[in-house]
């Protein structure tokens, strides 16, 4: 889907991971939703070791494509298995263990199509814990949560500007680093590469844009036009969101009288194919409508030639 159109609300910000959570509050009723991934991440000293994370966020079960879209918290878990503790005690003397992760990326991808839209996460950052006394204990880190702390700065995430109509999966990150850090939040190990397990969920579920109500109006350019010359019709075609995009047609009855394409302001300027004769002619002007924008007709317009 391509997106010629000019944002109302601004420029699209930079998107990514588990930006699934920006959906929220866009279309009620809002429907928890949980992924219980597991990642294979690679440790320097221990190799590869399966690393339980769950993402949670709420879903509408619909939005309005284009939608420019606040930050929302999300919230991470990650699970880190007995021996990596141990680890960290063991080289590092860790008595503490929080960690970071720059580089989530999930994204909404186009049930129907090729289509995808990334989504990023930013301040994924996990407090220090304190590491369990009995040996070979797994330790869970969890982001801040706002519900049970307002004053905490809780994962979220950018801003971000949603894509075209249809139905998207939202899909977790395939990959990301991790950085583990110890008390004072001195790094013990930087950016260990994390990646999707095989099998393992990937969905946090689906959300369905809608496609954006249009107004059409026209005018023509001037209250009479002279016989024997072209009319020339101004036509503006408005949504919310969205400034539309895409061709509006001329129409009498099911004549063709005239055809033109909107430009970045959802306006175009739209010269008749033949000179109308004296007297008045009704027309309407039709709207195709784009991937964000529903189609749209304009209601009759009277044009006057003497």
């Amino acid at each position: 889907m391509s997106h010629t159109a000019v944002r109302r609300l601004g420029a699209l910000a930079a998107t990514g991971a588990l930006g699934v959570a920006a959906l929220v509050g866009l279309a009620t009723p809002a429907q928890a939703a949980t992924a219980a991934a597991t990642y294979t991440c690679t440790f320097p000293s221990l190799g590869a070791k399966d690393i339980p994370v769950n993402i949670t966020a709420t879903l509408p079960p619909t939005a309005a494509a284009g939608l420019d879209a606040p930050a929302i918290p999300v919230l991470l878990s990650v699970t880190l298995p007995g021996d990596v503790v141990d680890a960290a005690k063991g080289l590092f003397g860790a008595t503490t263990i929080g960690g970071f992760s720059n580089d989530m990326v999930a994204s909404l991808n186009d049930t129907a199509s090729t289509d995808a839209s990334d989504l990023a996460l930013q301040n994924a950052k996990f407090p220090q814990t304190a590491v369990p006394a009995t040996p070979s204990t797994a330790l869970t880190l969890n982001t801040p949560n706002p519900l049970a702390d307002p004053a905490a700065v809780p994962a979220s995430t950018v801003p971000v500007s949603l894509p075209g109509a249809g139905t998207y999966d939202i899909a977790v990150p395939s990959a990301f680093t991790f950085t583990a850090t110890k008390q004072g939040e001195a790094v013990m190990l930087a950016d260990v590469p994390c990646a999707l397990k095989a099998g393992s969920p990937s969905s946090l579920g689906q959300v369905t844009l809608t496609t954006n109500t249009s107004k059409t109006t026209a005018k023509a350019a001037k209250k009479v036009t002279k016989l024997g010359k072209k009319t020339v019709l101004k036509v503006v075609v408005a949504a919310d969101n969205e400034v539309p995009s895409g061709k509006v047609t001329v129409m009498k009855g099911k004549k063709v009288l005239g055809k033109g394409t909107l430009n970045s302001k959802g306006k175009a300027k739209i010269t008749l194919k033949k000179a109308l004769p004296a007297g008045k002619t009704a027309v309407k002007i039709s709207y195709a409508g784009d991937d964000f924008t529903k189609a749209s007709k304009s209601k009759k317009v009277v044009i006057r030639v003497r």
